[in-house]
């Protein structure tokens, strides 16, 4: 009897065990097919959904009391029970009708007499109908003539001294040059389009040699480059990012090599910096922020971590929107906390647009960051190191907490500056025409043309910067470069030619 209650007991504990086994492998099952169903919703979202992360929801109930904006909550109550209990049909929003023309437009008059005679009639007004016109672009030849003219008793000749030329007795002009290279690095044109175009509109510019103009109109532009780049690493703040292009490259199997262009950007002196290296690994930022000292704010990329870290003379600082980016995506995984994140990260903006439309100098930026914002980083802050455990760690809550827990410290530093930034959008907006131009002309010829490629960007991304027109701004530099004292290059720069243009 006693023998068969053991078994009994065995074959019990035996079927529990088994039965936990089961439930153990049902539940990772049913965790890995989570998993995988927040992959997919991320894919179909990435190729077919908006890639805006606005959100629609108000920030919580305080969100316009940040700068005491609006009506008290009191006032608020009392106005609610005085409106009526059906709700009012909105009117349809009327268009915003007819686009203005600008006033710095040339204008045409035309009169249209009416087709009977006016003969005795008295004119009591006039209707003005306005329509944009174009005057597509053309080229000309610019002719110099210099006459020449001999010194008495045969002590020579006196002659006219032409201007700087990118290429010294080449037929195209500066302007000819600037417009190539904006074409194609502002605007993303492949080299034989723009030739298309200009075959329509009657010259033949034969390949090579529209590509060794704008060779030659880079060669003009090294020393300005030299000096952009020591301008920028030698600034005390740096936003920096990293993007991918390919290269052609003989030696590599498939005949195209992945580099990358990484970028460092200054938010005070608004100039960008384009940097082509082969690779993604530390090799690049190593070398270029060797001499370095001040804050780096980046992405969340491990090499930076690697790198800076513990670096004495580098503060790490981290860009909100990525972090902000990680609970857009898990809110499907748990709706309540994510959006929670969402609206306190979503008050910290509303600060931020809040000083961009007053105005407010740094000093003024540096006080209102840490009378408002200070304290929802504080309360944010305890909120995800109390929950850092609450999830399982490769769950999409488990990872954005993770990703922001880590990077706290880093995410929060931009209160301590007015002229730091919340986020690394600032950079990241830089690489759009990099992005558009990639996808129009694929590929960087060589090595040396993606160096090339870079050092364009980085002009054209800082005139950007600067609100001002690359071509004006090109066409001027090619000009004055050659004849521009070297103590007073810096004058050439973005973010001074305007100035020194003025002068």
């Amino acid at each position: 009897m006693k023998n068969r209650e053991a078994d009994y007991k065995k074959l019990y504990e035996q079927t529990l065990l088994t039965l936990s086994e089961k439930e153990e492998k049902l539940t990772q099952k049913e965790e890995l097919i989570s998993d995988l169903k927040f992959e997919l919703d991320k894919l179909r979202r990435h190729l077919f959904g908006s890639k805006s992360e606005k959100r629609d929801n108000q920030a919580g109930e305080n969100q316009l009391g940040l700068f005491e904006l609006g009506v008290t909550k009191a006032v608020q109550e009392e106005l609610s029970e005085s409106v009526t209990a059906k709700p009012v049909p909105r009117k349809r929003a009327k268009g915003t009708g007819r686009m203005t023309l600008p006033e710095e437009l040339r204008r045409e008059d035309i009169v249209i007499q009416p087709s009977e005679s006016t003969e005795n009639c008295v004119q009591i007004g006039q209707e003005v109908t306005e329509v944009l016109e174009v005057i597509p672009s053309s080229f000309y030849v610019k002719r110099y003539i210099r006459p020449k003219y001999a010194k008495p008793n045969g002590e020579g000749i006196l002659i006219g001294t032409l201007p700087d030329r990118v290429i010294e007795k080449g037929i195209p002009s500066e302007s000819v040059i600037a417009q190539l290279t904006v074409d194609k690095y502002v605007y993303g044109m492949p080299l034989h389009r723009q030739l298309d175009k200009y075959s329509k509109m009657g010259v033949r510019i034969p390949a090579s040699s529209a590509s060794d103009w704008i060779l030659e109109g880079w060669e003009q532009l090294k020393p300005l480059w030299e000096l952009l780049r020591l301008m920028v690493l030698n600034q005390k703040y740096l936003q920096v990012d990293e993007t991918p292009i390919k290269v052609l490259d003989r030696d590599h199997k498939n005949g195209i090599h992945q580099g990358y262009m990484w970028l460092y950007h200054t938010p005070v002196d608004r100039l960008v910096l384009f940097d082509y290296r082969r690779g993604r690994d530390q090799s690049g930022p190593k070398a270029m922020l060797a001499d370095f000292k001040g804050i780096i704010q980046t992405d969340g990329y491990s090499v930076y971590d690697a790198l800076f870290e513990n670096h004495p003379d580098i503060h790490l600082t981290f860009c909100m929107a990525h972090a902000r980016r990680k609970f857009v995506d898990a809110v499907k995984d748990d709706e309540k906390c994510a959006n929670y994140v969402l609206d306190e990260i979503q008050k910290l903006y509303l600060v931020e647009a809040k000083m961009r439309e007053e105005n407010l100098n740094w000093e003024l930026r540096t006080a209102a960051r840490k009378k408002y914002a200070d304290p929802i980083l504080e309360s944010l802050g305890k909120w995800l190191g109390d929950n850092q455990y609450s999830y399982r760690p490769v769950s999409p809550m488990g990872k954005a907490i993770a990703y922001a827990h880590k990077r706290w410290a880093g995410l929060s530093a931009y209160v301590l500056h007015g002229q730091m930034e919340i986020d690394n959008n600032l950079v990241e907006n830089a690489v759009r025409p990099l992005a558009i131009g990639r996808k129009n002309y694929l590929f960087a010829g060589s090595h040396n043309a993606a160096e090339m490629t870079a050092a364009m960007y980085s002009f054209m991304a800082s005139c950007k910067k600067n609100n001002l027109n690359e071509f004006d701004w090109l066409k001027d530099v090619f000009e004055r470069i050659q004849s521009h004292k070297q103590k007073d290059l810096y004058q050439l720069l973005p973010s001074n030619w305007q100035e020194y243009r003025l002068k």
